[in-house]
């Protein structure tokens, strides 16, 4: 049975509100700043070393998308909130890998949201959740992952560079939904490992049921837990969202990415219902273990009372016999022997015919 244990632990308990420090297990140094412009006609997507090469300010004729993997290092999103004027607090929570999911308006041309990626580990069958955050503005969007081992947005990099799908033809608050909907569609392929799992964790318990197999219930139990955590918030922050749709053409959130939000919306009602059924099925699995260990006990108590029962008369007889008194009528005879050991026989064998009919066995 696997268990999961922080490898950190908080060091800014005490400090003043705002203080930028980096949350979360050792990451090596190298950071990938991947910087993608748009708009209808055209894009650029550019691979930058530091953010000297951003530039001071998006350009308002195109949409900019700036992809951040790795959140270690807390200068450089220093640097990034005094380019992009983002509040003390809100980088304070980018680096903060223990954050829930939450989501936040900072004055009128900012938004900032909350999400975890997830993985299934298939080896330990453990959900590792990474930290995920994202800050809307005006015309621009920056995304914040925490590890760089997989790009976990590639596939919304590689629309914008085929020109294909609605990215390129709408503004940055459907690319803001477009980044959620990625994740989003992770925890579906999670729940379809753990669905597979689950079957054959049930196979498994029907046909024999193990110490083992307990412990793997209630790792995977364990883990829809913590994705429980991970999903649960997001539907209250995604109705908060469609909810804060303004009558004004200066709202971040128009009412064309309005509809998309409640498709999102769906789509996590749909993770955390299914999440439920699962953990219900978890407790199903375990009353499956234990009955199956009641039947096969009883059917081991069967068995060897039926064995005692054998031997009860069996028993007797040989303690008649083997008291040794001198007028035993048959203590003398010539075929006492072969007449108790075929007296015996025939008990076991009406016995046994006896059980038959009863169907006990």
């Amino acid at each position: 049975m696997s268990s999961r244990k922080h490898k950190f632990e908080r060091k800014n308990l005490g400090t003043s509100p705002g203080t930028l420090e980096y949350i979360g297990p050792p990451l090596d140094d190298h950071v990938q700043i991947i910087r993608t412009v748009f708009n209808k006609a055209e894009q650029q997507i550019v691979s930058v070393k530091s953010m000297a090469d951003v530039g001071p300010s998006p350009n308002p004729d195109f949409i900019t998308w700036l992809s951040i993997d790795g959140i270690h290092k807390p200068d450089l999103i220093e640097q990034v909130g005094r380019i992009y004027d983002l509040h003390p607090l809100m980088l304070e929570d980018i680096l903060n890998t223990l954050q829930k999911p939450k989501f936040d308006f900072y004055g009128d041309n900012t938004l900032f949201l909350v999400m975890k990626w997830i993985k299934y580990n298939p080896v330990t069958r453990e959900v590792e959740p990474e930290h995920v955050s994202f800050v809307l503005g005006p015309n621009w969007v920056i995304s914040f992952q925490e590890e760089r081992t997989r790009d976990i947005f590639e596939t919304i990099r590689q629309r914008i560079k085929a020109g294909a799908g609605k990215t390129r033809q709408n503004g940055p608050d459907y690319l803001l939904y477009a980044l959620a909907d990625v994740i989003v569609d992770q925890y579906f392929r999670v729940l379809d490992c753990v669905e597979e799992n689950l079957a054959n964790l049930e196979e498994a318990l029907f046909q024999k049921a193990q110490q083992k197999h307990i412990q793997e219930v209630y790792t995977v139990k364990r883990e829809l837990g913590v994705m429980r955590k991970v999903v649960a918030p997001l539907r209250e922050i995604v109705l908060a969202l469609t909810r804060e749709v303004p009558s004004t053409d200066k709202s971040l959130i128009s009412s064309n990415t309005e509809l998309y939000l409640r498709d999102l919306y769906d789509h996590i009602n749909q993770v955390n219902e299914t999440i439920e059924i699962y953990r219900d099925q978890m407790t199903g699995l375990m009353e499956l273990y234990n009955s199956t260990i009641s039947n096969r006990l009883n059917n081991i108590m069967k068995v060897l009372t039926i064995i005692s029962v054998i031997f009860m008369p069996l028993t007797f007889i040989a303690g008649i016999y083997g008291m040794n008194f001198e007028f035993m009528p048959e203590l003398h005879w010539k075929y006492g022997y072969p007449f108790a050991l075929g007296l015996m026989a025939v008990m076991v064998i009406a016995m046994l015919a006896w059980f038959r009919v009863k169907k006990w066995i």
